[in-house]
């Protein structure tokens, strides 16, 4: 699957108009492609336009201006399936242990797939799978998920988004209220999610995160694009050189610096990064 934005535009509508000003657009001018394959990171300020970005990905918002491309097909076009597209990405909202709803573990994981109609035998199968997926035991099951922890219901959350089979998962700050072990939990299974073959994109404040397990980064300031590229290369200068390019885009986005890459530069500072690779 290959979705692309094409001078993406959108703005809200004010009084059931859109408000089609310059200064009101919440987009402006986007254009990139993404692969099923990818591990992409969106990253920004408040306000910059991440979640309405990911909002777009699966027709919940209709581009002002512009179009969007799956495999080449604009997903607003008249006879597009934009429910058969919902089922192929699997979109997360910042909280979704706040979309449980069922009695236990077993039909919260297993209602994407009755909704899709497949036969129980197979249901059952993508709700076993998905929890092992998430690092859960077949132990839940029968656990009524708002008696789990904070963590455990976003892992049921998730693997009910995984039990859709979906060709691209599409995150909203996963680790978002996580302590420092949820968070870890969370970016190893997402790790291995993608070892496993399976697309991402993740709209993260924690550029730690994003610099540990993203292959690439788009950035967004004021709704337009700002940067697209590997994480290495946007951290790449020297963060107290405000004269580089890289650290202009990060201030400007209100970025922080990678924990690893802060330490990198005052080892540099210190002339230590040399000898510490001459132990290794």
């Amino acid at each position: 699957m290959k979705i692309a934005f094409r001078e993406v535009h959108f703005a809200y509508s004010r009084f059931g108009e859109i408000a089609a000003a310059e200064q009101n657009f919440e987009l402006r001018g986007l254009s990139f492609e993404i692969s099923s394959s990818e591990f992409v990171a969106v990253a920004g300020r408040s306000g910059s336009g991440k979640t309405t970005l990911l909002q777009m990905f699966n027709g919940l918002l209709r581009p002002t201006r512009g179009v969007i491309l799956v495999d080449g097909r604009d997903i607003h076009a008249p006879g597009f399936a934009l429910a058969a597209l919902r089922q192929r990405l699997g979109l997360a909202f910042q909280f979704p242990e706040t979309q449980l709803f069922a009695a236990t573990v077993r039909e919260d994981v297993g209602f994407a797939p009755k909704q899709q109609a497949l036969p129980a035998p197979e249901r059952m199968q993508r709700t076993h799978l998905a929890l092992r997926d998430v690092g859960l035991s077949e132990d839940f099951l029968e656990r009524d998920p708002f008696t789990l922890s904070e963590g455990e219901k976003r892992r049921v959350a998730l693997a009910g988004i995984l039990a859709m089979h979906p060709a691209l998962l599409i995150l909203d700050e996963p680790t978002a209220g996580l302590d420092a072990r949820g968070v870890a939990e969370i970016g190893a299974l997402l790790q291995r999610w993608h070892r496993d073959g399976r697309g991402l994109v993740m709209i993260s404040h924690d550029t730690d995160l994003i610099a540990a397990l993203a292959q690439r980064v788009l950035v967004l300031h004021n709704g337009a694009l700002l940067f697209d590229g590997a994480p290495h290369e946007l951290w790449a200068a020297d963060p107290g050189k405000m004269q580089s390019s890289s650290a202009e885009i990060c201030s400007r986005a209100g970025l922080a610096w990678p924990r690893a890459d802060r330490l990198k530069q005052k080892l540099r500072a210190l002339h230590l990064d040399a000898e510490i690779v001459a132990s290794a």
